[in-house]
């Protein structure tokens, strides 16, 4: 057998053996996105299920607030309706629950801890005037600061789903469609408040308001930084006539790039806040302890440290 066969035998090897492992590489890539598809749905299906949980728990509530809502907004010096209605807004309006709703949940929320502490200070219980003092406190502020963290809440989640919305829009333009056609179309197919907030914007365009006023009435409506620089980068390029399309494409990589900033930055943040914890908090906390143990050994073994004489 010739040296050029076995040669031309160990190429063909290799070049097989190659062709397997970029195989199973393949095979290997395609597992773990089928993975990470796998355990978004499941996210995305918890996430459903937590929520019909919630508004099953909630709906009875809000219905009776609903009612109860014109009595409590009498008494106006107990709401700020501007700030109100704004929080309601930036949640996006959960459950369907209005300002009306909102005053009245919380009137409702609060006369009922307000009753329950009365009857549970009549009954001689624990801690009566504590509760009495306290609770219909928490029953009347919980739900303006529930509130107020959907509204975080959701302003945060609009602002992660940025750069997949840019980029699926992006591509949907350069395939030739409209910049309203490309908003529907992706609107349709992605759920969530971003989402939700361009459904509107069409919404709007359809019922005549300007283009210009309806970007404004999104910014007026949320606070994510990052959707304050897509519609800013909108309304400039159709003032400069750039083409939609790159505005959509330079705006995600802006925004992931951005994103990764604020991850180091963040990162770098929390080794000062792990000090400030242990200096503050567990430092102290051992020192009394030590301080603590070595008082009781005094107080109880004088003997060992000469103290005999003074106890």
């Amino acid at each position: 057998m010739s040296p050029y066969f076995e040669i031309l035998v160990q190429l063909l090897t290799v070049i097989v053996l190659i062709f397997i492992l970029i195989g199973f590489v393949f095979i290997w890539l395609y597992i773990v996105k089928k993975e990470k598809l796998l355990v978004h749905l499941q996210k995305s299906k918890l996430m459903k299920s937590r929520r019909k949980f919630a508004e099953i728990i909630w709906k009875p509530l809000i219905k009776a607030a609903e009612y109860v809502g014109p009595t409590a907004q009498q008494y106006k010096l107990m709401f700020d309706f501007e700030k109100d209605e704004q929080m309601l807004v930036r949640a996006g309006n959960p459950m369907g629950l209005t300002q009306k709703g909102l005053h009245g949940l919380r009137f409702v929320l609060g006369m009922g801890l307000l009753s329950f502490s009365i009857i549970y200070s009549f009954l001689g219980m624990p801690f009566a005037l504590f509760s009495l003092l306290l609770l219909p406190i928490i029953g009347f502020a919980f739900p303006s600061l529930w509130i107020m963290y959907l509204a975080k809440e959701r302003q945060e989640i609009i602002s992660t789903m940025m750069p997949d919305f840019l980029d699926t829009v992006s591509i949907t333009l350069q395939a030739g469609v409209s910049l309203d056609a490309a908003l529907r179309q992706v609107t349709n197919q992605m759920e969530g408040p971003l989402s939700e907030e361009f459904q509107r914007f069409n919404r709007e365009i359809d019922l005549g308001v300007p283009r210009r006023q309806a970007f404004q009435h999104i910014l007026d409506r949320n606070t994510s930084k990052e959707l304050e620089m897509l519609v800013n980068s909108l309304v400039q390029g159709s003032d400069l006539g750039v083409p939609v399309s790159t505005t959509f494409r330079v705006q995600a990589e802006n925004l992931r790039a951005m994103r990764g900033y604020r991850a180091k930055e963040k990162a770098a943040k929390a080794s000062p806040q792990v000090t400030l914890v242990t200096t503050f908090l567990v430092a102290p906390a051992v020192f009394l302890l030590i301080i603590g143990l070595l008082f009781l050994n005094m107080l109880y073994n004088p003997e060992a440290f000469g103290l005999d004489v003074w106890f």
